[in-house]
């Protein structure tokens, strides 16, 4: 069966065949020193909310900043970010060797000579700031430590079945190619915003990820306009209509990714159409049967997130009020405030439905006419366009109306039974807050684990219960968007706790090494 030349070419990118192990002297590190710092790193990421496939990178970042302030322009930065990311087990020793070392160090430079000419005495220029360029430095080093050639060769694939969909006449080609990318890096590839700006810069000004140092200051100007041209096209209004869009359609090219990056010869696979078919149900069941520990494990995160960020200074609050200005503690609204929530996100994320043989089947059908007519794709009716045209604009104008005052009926309930149970201002106020926030992470839960779903199964009253329960989820959201930005923990371990406990792990490496050395010696 002949196929496209997009297939083709993502099948060929498969099979090429790649280096994993760099040849030289590869680092080592203490296993004791190596599972202090795996817990600690298990500590830190667990006071923020991070998909795990982004946490390596913002390790990075993390590490780099640090090391950039104690250090400012040492030679030893890429080193020492290395010996960090091996003490965390971030990478494997086989990735790196002292040309790596070097490659990296080489980077770090050409960004520390654009902070020195730029940022040494801003930290904003020309609407980018110091740390944007950090987030692109982070996501530089993890793709020279770890290549994503097959992830791109993914995305790509994704971009020339999507993009014939995407219809805005008003809008000039450029826009909309980088608005169908923008698309698919979040709701595909769930690209956090410095991943996306890195990706894109790639595209724009490639030419930036190979100059030397020394060269970097002439090329500063176009770097900063062409961050500024990205971030404007990141916030875009059309970005979240045309992400939901994506999403709608990425249920089958997940299961192509999990397909490519498991199967050893595609090829082979798919020039037989039965033994394909065979492949994706295997791969579909067991993606299924993985949902409930995702679930599981996602509800712990959140659980521990929200209670070691959010609930005890929420609490720090309460108390003082009731007993201060109250002048009394209501024990019930203690209670209520503190197992509320838990149990609230175990209800909503909890009770999560498989997807079943009707799913597979319809996966698969989709898979199958993608791979072998994907020429056909462009001829669907199914389109994202901004033309279409608002049906009952009178009908439409009376139920945002009522949407709005689903707010007031939805938040004043909730007040209404809070003040029935003698809630303060205070405990009403961290219920409120507690409840949208856990229900926004409890819909977030949902919707990852309905990755794999090709229908959007509703029951008898989900419309009704959706539309009331909304609100909730729109405060929740912009709580979650909003309250990050105020991280106490974050603060505490980044600033004041990881430098000296670093500095500990490097003289505990250095001790342990010399008593290895004189071990041998003595051998």
């Amino acid at each position: 069966m002949e196929l496209s030349p997009v297939v083709n070419a993502l099948i060929s990118s498969f099979e090429e065949q790649k280096q994993y192990t760099k040849e030289g002297v590869h680092p080592s590190v203490s296993g004791t020193v190596s599972l202090l710092a795996v817990l600690y790193e298990k500590a830190r990421n667990a006071v923020e909310f991070r998909a795990e496939h982004l946490v390596r990178r913002a390790a990075i970042e993390r590490i780099l900043k640090r090391r950039i302030i104690l250090n400012g322009g040492s030679s030893t930065i890429a080193e020492n970010l290395i010996l960090e990311l091996l003490w965390a087990k971030y990478i494997d020793s086989a990735l790196v060797d002292d040309d790596k070392i070097a490659e990296l160090q080489h980077i770090i430079e050409r960004y520390l000579t654009l902070k020195h000419h730029v940022f040494s005495e801003v930290s904003h220029k020309d609407g980018v700031s110091w740390e944007s360029m950090l987030g692109l430095a982070s996501s530089e080093i993890e793709e020279t430590l770890v290549s994503a050639r097959r992830r791109e060769a993914l995305t790509n694939f994704f971009y020339q079945a999507i993009r014939p969909k995407i219809q805005l006449p008003q809008a000039d080609e450029r826009f909309v190619n980088i608005q169908t990318y923008i698309a698919i890096e979040r709701a595909y590839n769930q690209a956090d915003q410095a991943l996306l700006l890195f990706h894109l810069m790639k595209m724009i000004q490639p030419e930036w990820f190979t100059l030397a140092a020394h060269d970097a200051p002439a090329h500063a100007n176009e770097l900063l306009t062409n961050l500024s041209l990205v971030s404007r096209n990141l916030g875009d209004p059309i970005g979240e209509p045309l992400s939901r869009f994506v999403r709608k359609h990425s249920p089958p090219f997940l299961l192509v990714r999990d397909f490519f990056l498991e199967v050893a010869d595609p090829r082979s696979v798919i020039d037989k159409p039965e033994e394909f078919e065979k492949k994706l149900t295997e791969l579909a069941s067991i993606r299924y049967q993985e949902i409930g520990v995702k679930v599981r494990r996602a509800m712990i995160r959140s659980i521990i997130y929200i209670f070691l960020t959010k609930m005890i200074f929420a609490f720090a609050l309460e108390a003082p009020f009731d007993y201060y200005i109250a002048k009394r503690i209501s024990y019930l609204s203690l209670a209520i405030n503190t197992l509320f929530p838990p149990i609230l996100l175990f209800l909503v994320a909890g009770f999560i439905s498989i997807p079943g043989a009707d799913n597979t089947k319809r996966l698969i059908g989709r898979i199958t006419k993608i791979f072998y007519h994907f020429d056909e794709l462009k001829e669907e009716i199914d389109v994202f366009s901004t033309d279409k045209q608002i049906r009952r604009p009178i009908l439409m104008a009376v139920f945002s109306l009522f949407y709005l005052a689903t707010f007031l009926i939805s938040f004043g309930l909730i007040s209404f039974m809070l003040t029935k149970l003698e809630f303060s201002i205070a405990s009403q106020l961290i219920f409120v807050f507690f409840v949208t926030l856990v229900s926004f992470f409890a819909y977030r839960i949902r919707a990852s684990a309905k990755e794999y779903d090709m229908g959007d199964r509703q029951g008898f009253l989900s419309p009704m219960v959706d539309f009331f329960f909304l609100p909730v989820l729109r405060v929740g959201h912009i709580l979650s968007r909003e309250i990050a930005k105020i991280n106490i923990f974050i603060f505490l371990f980044d600033f004041i706790l990881e430098a000296p406990l670093k500095v500990i792990f490097e003289v505990a490496e250095e001790w342990i090494r010399f008593v290895r050395t004189k071990k041998d010696e003595i051998i």
